[in-house]
C-alpha cells in the first residue's frame, strides 16, 4: 500500500500533509515534489 506525499529535497524533509508542503514554500520559497511512500 502506498500513500502520497510532498518532499523538499533542498532540507530534505517531507510532508504527509500538502498543506505543510505549501506553507514551507511559502515561507522558505523551496521546490517540492509529490512522491509516493510505502505503508506497511
Amino acid at each position: 500500500m502506498s500513500k502520497m506525499a510532498w518532499k523538499c529535497y533542498r532540507c530534505d524533509l517531507t510532508f504527509k500533509e500538502h498543506s505543510h508542503a505549501i506553507l514551507h514554500k511559502n515561507l522558505e520559497r523551496h521546490d517540492f515534489r509529490e512522491i509516493k511512500i510505502a505503508i506497511a
